[in-house]
């Protein structure tokens, strides 16, 4: 990787100059191609780019143009492309086709990302011409267009209300992957779904390695690490989990106060009657046929916790792992499917756990989410601050400019109540599909 890096900085950088001695500015279109590039690697500004354009579909590619290092401008190509179709070959802005809907629903998953992070421009890309049998796409973008300018004018207040701790996403690539794992969203992915969640919840989310946990430990700030992913792959650790540092750092850490939230096949690594090296710190474990014995811990699912608050059945992780086991009485079941627990806690000294068996992106998995980072942290009774009910509905409130913004994930028209900072003070807001409205508070 350092090698190619070397020689598309050095031959990029020849273009580069060309560009600017030319009196014009250089962007990079960073979407389906590219290596040795890496946007978030500290070499990136050795580009010299005026600025990054990231093709998005949804709210983890809004956060990761927004982290790139090293460019002033940072832009995002928005979908429907201008295309006659899409990319599947689904009429677009043919007969049959719907853009201003396509355009509303790209819109609110992007929008999750831009209420967390800011962007300075954003665009479309194809033949202008196909729009013009489509006036009501013309005006809806226009509306768009106003959104945008609204909420980075926010941002240019500072930053919105997040949570009082840090989270940290643990996997081998750590910082330079920072909110990508397989290009474009990749469903059925844990770590792909998992981040998209996260994209757009109020906390502060930073990317961490291996390595980076091996030299410096657990950061400071960070109050849950998460480890995502399936045995071997590079999000879950495949062969870091054979350092036995890592293990002491991590069970320390929790043991001392931290939280951990596990998801698939966390920590993964097999031994002889093992595959969760944090097997102790999440009360539980994977039994893939090798176990030949009668005496599981038998447990019963717990009627109500925190964490579930908001289900309105069991819950949908997509692709579950199975055969996962208890290790004993101090693990909470709070779901589980065919005698394999799908979702479950653990106290851990004086720290917490919590082990989900899969993980779809879906309005109840981000809250969800939300809640168990806030159990993990052991700051539940700080979640209600600027806290919706219904799951459908966010909120991003910016301090600087005393607003609040409230929008609504769904194509259909939704009500909720919204707690304010303080816990208590409570607000009825009504909205229209794919709506936004802004409080004064």
């Amino acid at each position: 990787m350092e090698f190619i890096h070397d020689f598309v900085i050095a031959f990029g950088r020849q273009c580069i100059d060309l560009v600017h001695r030319h009196g014009k500015k250089a962007f990079v279109f960073y979407d389906d191609h590219w290596i040795g590039v890496e946007p978030n690697s500290p070499r990136f500004a050795e580009f010299g780019f005026d600025g990054l354009i990231k093709c998005v579909f949804n709210a983890f590619e809004v956060r990761l143009c927004a982290n790139a290092r090293g460019v002033k401008t940072r832009e995002l190509r928005l979908h429907p492309y201008l295309f006659p179709t899409g990319l599947k070959g689904e009429p677009t802005f043919k007969p049959g086709g719907d853009p201003t809907l396509d355009a509303k629903n790209f819109w609110i998953d992007a929008r999750r990302g831009l209420l967390r992070a800011p962007i300075d421009r954003i665009g479309l890309g194809g033949y202008l011409s196909l729009v013009e049998p489509f006036p009501d796409f013309v005006d809806y973008i226009d509306q768009l267009a106003q959104e945008f300018r609204l909420l980075k004018s926010f941002h240019d207040g500072g930053r919105p209300y997040t949570a009082p701790f840090k989270v940290a996403v643990l996997t081998a690539w750590g910082s330079l992957r920072s909110w990508i794992c397989s290009g474009h969203f990749t469903h059925a992915l844990e770590l792909n779904e998992l981040i998209e969640s996260l994209a757009g919840l109020p906390v502060d989310v930073q990317f961490l390695s291996f390595d980076d946990l091996l030299r410096r430990g657990v950061p400071r700030g960070v109050r849950v690490v998460i480890n995502c992913g399936r045995q071997g792959s590079a999000w879950s650790g495949g062969h870091y989990w054979t350092e036995p540092r890592i293990n002491e750092i991590l069970t320390q850490w929790v043991h001392r106060g931290g939280g951990f939230i596990g998801v698939a096949e966390p920590s993964a690594m097999p031994e002889p009657g093992q595959l969760f090296k944090l097997s102790h710190v999440l009360g539980l474990d994977r039994d893939r046929g090798e176990r030949i014995a009668n005496g599981k811990y038998k447990y019963a699912v717990a009627p109500a916790h925190f964490i579930t608050t908001d289900l309105t059945g069991a819950p949908d992780f997509g692709k579950d792992i199975d055969g996962i086991y208890t290790l004993g009485a101090g693990t909470e079941v709070l779901a589980d499917k065919d005698g394999s627990p799908r979702l479950a806690t653990h106290a851990f000294g004086r720290g917490r756990s919590v082990y989900t068996s899969g993980f779809k992106f879906t309005h109840e998995n981000t809250r969800l989410l939300h809640r168990a980072l806030f159990w993990a942290a052991a700051r539940e009774e700080q979640w209600s601050a600027w806290a919706c009910s219904n799951v459908r509905i966010e909120c991003a409130y910016f301090p600087k400019k005393a607003k609040l913004v409230v929008i609504n994930n769904a194509g259909t028209p939704q009500k909720t109540s919204l707690t304010l900072g303080d816990g208590r003070t409570r607000k009825t807001v009504s909205l229209p599909a794919h709506g936004i409205k802004i409080l004064d508070v």
